[in-house]
């Protein structure tokens, strides 16, 4: 008795982003609250946009400005996605800057 073997393919979630993104780990500074910037980290960063963590949950306004000290970069982003420590945004000013540096 023989069996037909099928193969099935599953579909891979589409990734919706433009660019790719680059794992960097890079300290940074987000403008979410009034007074002094939040200490955070880039986990990713494309010419697009970026993946983001706090080392606390905190609360996210649409609109923010991050700076990247190391590579001398700074930008302001908006909020795409958010689950607990992570932020996901996209770059809405500098976006030449960041395809320079992480393009």
């Amino acid at each position: 008795m023989s069996m037909d073997h099928q193969t099935t393919t599953q579909a891979q979630p589409q990734d919706r982003r433009n660019a790719l993104r680059r794992d960097v780990r890079l300290a940074a500074k987000a403008g979410i609250r009034y007074g002094a910037p939040v200490n955070c980290v880039v986990l990713n960063i494309s010419p697009m946009g970026a993946l983001i963590e706090f080392s606390e949950t905190v609360t996210i306004p649409k609109h923010f400005r991050i700076a990247i000290d190391s590579v001398m970069f700074s930008a302001d982003c908006e909020l795409r996605h958010h689950t607990g420590r992570t932020a996901g945004v996209m770059f809405i000013s500098n976006r030449m800057e960041a395809l320079a540096a992480f393009g």
